[in-house]
C-alpha cells in the first residue's frame, strides 16, 4: 500500500513535468538549457508551456525550492497564476509544500533567519492557511529578537573592554618610574636540622581482626520504557524521480518528537544510506505524519527504507 501512494505522488509530478516537455519541440528542448534563468519578475511575462518546461527541469535537478529564482516551487506558482484551475498544478504544490516547511525550520535551527523568512513567504504562497505559519512566524520573530539583543551585547562588551583598556593606559602613565634595587646580602646557610627519630612502626592487627567486604553497591532500576502512541495516519515517502530512474534503493534514519496532540516536530536527519538521494523525501514524509493524542512529548525516530518493486 506504501509502495501504491509513493507511486501516485511521483507520476502527479511526473505528469506535470511530461505536460511540460511533451509539446515542447525538439529544437526549444535542445536551446531550453542554454537559456539563462528568468528572474522572479520575468516569471509573469512566461507562457505556460515554458514555465511547465523550466518546473520539470527544476524537479529533475532536485531544486525544490532553491536558489531563488530557479526552483520548481517558484515555477509552478507562476503557473498557477496563470491556470488557477489547473489540478495537476495543485497536486504539485501540495506535495512541494513539506520541503518548504521542513527547509524553513531547518534555516530557523540553523540561525539563516533571511533564508527561513523565504521559506515562509513561499510556504504563505503555497498555502497562506497553512497550520505551521503561525508558529514560524513566532519562531522567526524570537530569533530577530535574539539576534538584535545579542548584536548589542557584543557591542557593550566591547565599549566596556575599550574604556577598561584606556584605564589601564593613563594608570600605567601616571605612575612614577621604579627605583632600582640594591644587591641584596649573601644569606647565611643554616646548618642542616637534626635528623628526626625513626618512626615506630605500626602494631600489626591482631590474626582475629578480619576486614568486613564493602557492601554491594545498590543497582540501579531499569528505567521504565515508555510505549510510544499508535501511528494513525502514515504518509509515504515519496520516491525521488532521480533515483527512480537511476534504480536506487536506500534507507534514511529520522529523530523527530510526537507531541502531546499526536503532531510530529523537530523532524531531523540521523543517517542516510546513499547519502543525500532520499533525505528530502523521508524528513517530508515523517513531517505529515499523525499520532494518537498522548498527553505528553515523546522523542523517537524511525528508518524509512525505499525500495524498488520486484519484476
Amino acid at each position: 500500500m506504501k509502495w501504491v501512494r509513493s507511486c501516485a505522488a511521483v507520476a502527479a509530478l511526473a505528469c506535470l513535468a511530461a505536460c511540460g516537455g511533451a509539446q515542447a519541440p525538439q529544437s526549444v528542448q535542445a536551446s531550453s538549457s542554454l537559456d539563462a534563468v528568468p528572474t522572479r519578475p520575468a516569471l509573469a511575462n512566461l507562457d505556460a508551456q515554458r514555465l511547465r518546461m523550466l518546473a520539470a527541469q527544476a524537479l529533475r535537478g532536485q531544486r525544490m525550492y532553491a536558489p531563488a529564482g530557479d526552483n520548481a516551487v517558484e515555477y509552478y506558482l507562476a503557473l498557477r497564476d496563470k491556470q488557477p484551475g489547473d489540478a495537476i498544478v495543485a497536486n504539485a504544490l501540495q506535495e512541494l509544500q513539506p520541503y518548504v516547511l521542513i527547509a524553513g525550520e531547518q534555516a530557523l535551527a540553523g540561525g539563516e533567519l533571511n533564508e527561513a523568512q523565504r521559506m515562509l513567504d513561499l510556504l504563505a504562497r503555497v498555502d497562506a492557511q497553512a497550520p505551521a505559519l503561525p508558529r514560524l512566524r513566532e519562531s522567526l520573530l524570537a530569533a530577530r529578537a535574539a539576534q538584535v539583543e545579542q548584536s548589542q551585547r557584543l557591542d557593550a562588551q566591547q565599549a566596556e573592554q575599550l574604556r577598561l583598556a584606556q584605564q589601564r593606559a593613563l594608570a600605567n602613565a601616571a605612575k612614577p618610574a621604579a627605583p632600582i634595587a640594591a644587591a641584596p646580602a649573601p644569606a647565611t646557610i643554616a646548618a642542616p636540622p637534626a635528623p628526626a627519630p625513626a618512626a615506630a612502626s605500626p602494631a600489626p592487627l591482631p590474626e582475629s581482626a578480619a576486614i568486613a567486604p564493602p557492601p554491594p553497591a545498590p543497582r540501579n532500576a531499569a528505567p521504565v520504557s515508555r510505549p510510544l502512541p499508535r501511528l494513525i495516519s502514515d504518509s509515504a515517502p515519496r520516491y525521488p524521480l532521480s533515483a527512480l530512474n537511476r534504480r536506487i534503493e536506500g534507507s534514511v534514519q529520522i529523530a523527530f518528537v510526537i507531541q502531546p496532540d499526536g503532531s510530529v516536530t523537530a523532524v531531523r536527519l540521523l543517517s542516510s544510506t546513499p547519502p543525500g538521494v532520499f533525505d528530502e523525501a523521508a524528513l517530508a514524509a515523517v513531517s505529515r505524519w499523525r499520532f494518537e493524542a498522548g498527553g505528553e512529548r515523546v522523542p523517537t525516530s524511525r528508518t524509512l527504507s525505499f525500495r524498488l518493486p520486484k519484476g
